[in-house]
């Protein structure tokens, strides 16, 4: 005996080999959420047409690097989808920095009505995205990407300030700066503070003062516990654990007698990072 026929019967009476039917005004939608610059995603998809030919198409997607939604029309041929995937061809992004959207729209403008969702995923150079896909995922799903980060060095005398971009979403697992002090005589106190781009919503300060003519690293994690003193030079302060960051939000020092040659510098931190979108 034969094999038994596909269990879902079209609307011509015809058996189906897949749920998804594509329409001749229908086609694919690749929308795609990205952190990384020089990443490029190939989009492959099959359809079985009416006549049964079995149609393969191979396309490619160049995502923004700004977070930012950027699509792109895939034409396909009318006929019953039988499945796809979009894959790294250039680049090598991790979990958290390139969130792909596939969907079946009307039309062939990126603006189309979307009709179905096929799947949502993070694709890295491993881990390509198959569609249809049984259970879409959300962009902050996952562990993040880690992200060692940087930061700006201030003019002397002006403090530390490092902003979330637009589209992302942190997850603050260490932040550590240097104030070297001048021959002012001040005892300066450093405070770490996050705020939501206007209102603060955390501080910490630490447990001494620096005085004149040192130069101190202050060391900020989650769950740390404060030390009394510095040791090495080196102080310790406290953020929360699990503290998410949206778009826009700040991290920042305000210094007690800060004077106008100190100097903070050294910035770098340590980051989860997901894709928000905007």
């Amino acid at each position: 005996m034969g094999a038994s026929p596909p269990a879902a019967p079209s609307q011509g009476g015809t058996w189906a080999p897949s749920g998804s039917y594509l329409r001749a005004d229908e086609n694919l939608r690749v929308t795609s959420y990205n952190a990384l610059a020089s990443v490029v995603l190939a989009v492959r998809a099959r359809v079985y047409e009416a006549d049964g030919t079995v149609t393969d198409s191979f396309d490619s997607h160049t995502p923004l690097t700004n977070r930012s939604a950027q699509a792109t029309i895939i034409r396909t041929p009318e006929g019953w989808l039988l499945g796809g995937e979009v894959f790294v061809s250039s680049a090598s992004p991790l979990i958290g920095q390139t969130f792909v959207v596939v969907e079946i729209v009307r039309g062939e403008s990126t603006a189309g009505i979307a009709t179905q969702l096929l799947a949502a995923g993070y694709v890295t150079a491993k881990q390509p995205l198959l569609f249809p896909q049984v259970a879409p995922q959300s962009s902050l799903d996952g562990g993040g990407a880690l992200r060692s980060i940087t930061g700006t060095t201030p003019a002397a005398g002006a403090e530390i300030s490092e902003t979330v971009p637009t589209g992302a979403r942190w997850e603050l697992l260490a932040f550590a700066a240097t104030l070297t002090t001048s021959a002012a005589v001040a005892n300066r106190t450093p405070l770490l503070i996050v705020d939501d781009g206007a209102n603060d919503y955390y501080r910490d300060t630490v447990t001494t003062t620096q005085t004149a003519s040192l130069a101190i690293r202050y060391l900020w994690g989650p769950g740390v516990a404060i030390r009394s003193g510095t040791n090495n030079n080196l102080q310790n302060g406290s953020t929360p654990v699990g503290m998410r960051l949206g778009g826009g939000h700040r991290l920042r020092t305000s210094t007690t007698s800060i004077q106008g040659a100190d100097q903070w510098g050294g910035v770098q931190y340590l980051v989860r990072e997901w894709i928000e979108g905007s």
